[in-house]
C-alpha cells in the first residue's frame, strides 16, 4: 500500500497541470501514487503530459460532472493511506513538502493540515494566517475558517467513511467533509506551509453562496442548538459583514479614489 495517493483533478488546463506535474516530481516520491481524473476535452493532452511519471500512475478521463463528482470518482480510485488532493494548477511549495508531511503525520493521524500560500488576482501572493483549531472548535466552526483541500491530507478510509464529498453541496463539499471529520477526529497540525494556489476558485468568485453553504453545513453536520446555535448564526453573520466589506466595499472605494485623483 503507498503511503499517499496525490489527486489531481483537471478539465482543459494542461499548463496548470504540467505546474502541479512538476511540483509533485520534485518530491520524495516513494511511497507515492498519483491518481488523475481528467474531463478535458482533448483526452490525450493529459496522457501525453504524464510519461515519463516518476510515480506510479491511475489516470481516468470521464465526462466533466463537477470538481466534488471528480473527486469522489478519484477517492474510489486511490489506495494509499493517505489522500491528498493538489488539482490542476495547485503546485507543493518545496520539493521536501511531502518528506517532511510523512514524518509528521506518523501512523495514528487521522488527518493532518498545514498553511498555503496563495496567489492573488493581481499576482500577490499571500500566506494563510494561522487556524486555531481549538478556538474555532469552541466557536462551532462558525466563522467558516478551515484550511483548503490543497493544505489538508486526510486517512483514505476516514474519507471515506464520513462520504466523501456530498455534491448536494455547490460551493462547500469540501468544507461539509472536513467538518464530518472533525466530529471523528482531532486533526495533526503541520508547521510549514504545504502548497501554493491561484486564487479563483469557487468558494472565491461565488463566496457568498459558500457562506451560505457554510451555515447550511454547520446545521446539517453539527446541529448547534441553543446557545452554541446562537453563536454560530452571530459568528455567521459577523465574518460575511467582514468579508462583504474586504470583497464588495474596498475595492469600490478604491475604484472611486482612483477616479477622483
Amino acid at each position: 500500500m503507498p503511503w499517499l495517493s496525490v489527486v489531481t483533478v483537471v478539465k482543459d488546463d494542461h499548463v496548470g497541470f504540467a505546474r502541479t506535474r512538476d511540483s509533485l516530481f520534485a518530491q520524495d516520491v516513494s511511497g507515492v501514487e498519483w491518481v488523475v481524473v481528467d474531463g478535458s476535452r482533448d483526452s490525450d493532452a493529459i496522457p501525453a503530459a504524464l510519461a515519463p511519471a516518476a510515480v506510479p500512475v491511475t489516470y481516468r478521463h470521464e465526462p466533466p460532472m463537477g470538481i466534488y463528482t471528480a473527486m469522489n470518482s478519484a477517492l474510489g480510485l486511490a489506495s494509499g493511506e493517505y489522500v491528498y488532493f493538489l488539482n490542476a494548477g495547485d503546485a507543493l511549495l518545496s520539493p521536501t513538502v511531502l518528506a517532511r508531511v510523512r514524518e509528521s503525520l506518523g501512523a495514528e493521524a487521522v488527518w493532518g493540515f498545514g498553511s498555503v500560500e496563495v496567489e492573488e488576482v493581481g499576482g500577490r501572493v499571500v500566506t494563510t494566517p494561522g487556524w486555531d483549531y481549538r478556538v474555532e472548535q469552541r466557536l462551532g466552526f462558525s466563522r467558516g475558517f478551515f484550511p483548503p483541500h490543497q493544505g489538508t491530507f486526510t486517512r483514505t478510509s476516514a474519507l471515506r467513511n464520513v462520504g466523501g464529498f456530498d455534491t448536494g453541496y455547490r460551493v462547500a463539499a469540501d468544507y461539509a467533509a472536513f467538518l464530518k471529520l472533525s466530529r471523528r477526529a482531532d486533526p495533526v497540525e503541520l508547521p510549514f506551509v504545504i502548497a501554493r494556489f491561484r486564487e479563483g476558485g469557487m468558494s472565491t468568485t461565488r463566496w457568498q453562496a459558500s457562506f451560505r453553504e457554510f451555515h447550511r453545513a454547520r446545521r446539517e453536520i453539527l446541529r448547534p442548538t441553543g446557545i452554541m446555535a446562537l453563536r454560530e448564526r452571530w459568528e455567521s453573520a459577523r465574518h460575511y459583514g467582514l468579508v462583504y466589506a474586504h470583497r464588495e466595499v474596498r475595492p469600490l472605494l478604491s475604484r472611486r479614489t482612483s477616479r477622483s485623483s
